[in-house]
């Protein structure tokens, strides 16, 4: 009885591994058969209205470029924040490892150990104030946020290809209360 009940809870982490991993991939390629045509030199985001004018001297051309450049464009910057995102996992995972090693140590002072834990505990909350803050400025309307807290301030990176001092006063209030950090040590930067 002992042997089948670990035999199923085995092939069920198994299974539910392999549907992560298949919904990763999924994500990250798209979905299979579900591929994006492209005929005669309209793109997909054209509309399907059957007026479209083909050509470079007619405003109908000039708007499918510009359609496709910032397509091109948004996919550019879309893969900007999954790189920094990435990027940022990577380094907090190793800093988080080394931090971990030290407290774990049975040879650490105990300073030494206190300070480690008092970082580990600054990092995680770090992490899910930007998460947060990166939501809310989503909710307020821009495609994209990255932020990066640190003991001098925090920095916000839009995807947008300007802000407004509207916009950049409403994100700066937003990251101020969802952090704690002076409005004045905030940094916010467009990325079209």
């Amino acid at each position: 009885m002992y042997y089948i009940l670990i035999r199923k809870r085995f092939v069920l982490a198994a299974f539910l591994g392999l549907l992560g991993l298949a919904l990763l991939v999924m994500g990250w390629r798209g979905v299979p058969g579900q591929t994006v045509k492209k005929e005669a030199g309209i793109p997909a985001s054209a509309p399907a209205t059957g007026k479209v004018e083909m050509g470079g001297t007619g405003t109908a051309g000039t708007a499918l470029d510009l359609s496709r450049k910032s397509l091109e464009s948004s996919k550019e910057g879309s893969a900007f924040f999954v790189e920094y995102r990435l990027d940022r996992e990577r380094t907090r995972g190793q800093q988080v490892e080394l931090l971990r090693e030290i407290v774990n140590s049975p040879s650490t002072a105990a300073e030494t150990r206190r300070k480690a834990q008092e970082k580990l505990l600054t990092i995680s909350q770090n992490m899910a104030r930007e998460m947060e803050v990166e939501n809310l400025i989503r909710a307020r309307g821009f495609q994209d946020a990255a932020v990066c807290l640190d003991e001098k301030g925090a920095t916000v990176v839009v995807l947008a290809p300007r802000i407004s001092k509207e916009e950049a006063a409403r994100i700066n209030e937003l990251v101020s209360r969802g952090t704690g950090v002076d409005a004045r040590n905030v940094v916010i930067i467009p990325r079209p």
